[in-house]
C-alpha cells in the first residue's frame, strides 16, 4: 500500500512505484488467501488499485502527449527550421 500511496502522490512520474505497488499488492493478497489468519488483505487490494490506476494514468498521458505531438507535426507547428 505504501508504494501505491507514493505513486498516487506523484511517484507516477516514474513507472517503478506503481509497478511495485501492483507486485506487492498481489503478494499480500496471495499471502492472505493462503493463510486466512493474516491481516492486510484490504491494504493489499488498496495497493493493487492505486498501482493499476497510476499505470493507467501513465498510459493515458503517453497517448495524450503522443496525440498532441502528432497533431502539431501534422499542422507544421513543430520546431523544424
Amino acid at each position: 500500500m505504501i508504494m501505491g500511496i507514493l505513486s498516487m502522490l506523484g511517484g507516477s512520474c516514474l513507472i517503478f512505484p506503481p509497478v511495485l505497488a501492483v507486485i506487492f499488492g498481489h503478494i499480500a493478497v496471495g499471502s492472505c488467501k493462503k493463510n486466512p489468519l493474516l491481516d492486510g488483505k484490504g491494504m493489499g487490494i488498496a495497493g493493487l488499485v492505486m498501482g493499476w490506476l497510476c499505470i493507467a494514468g501513465f498510459i493515458v498521458l503517453i497517448v495524450v502527449y503522443g496525440s498532441i505531438a502528432a497533431i502539431l507535426v501534422k499542422a507544421g507547428l513543430s520546431d523544424q527550421h
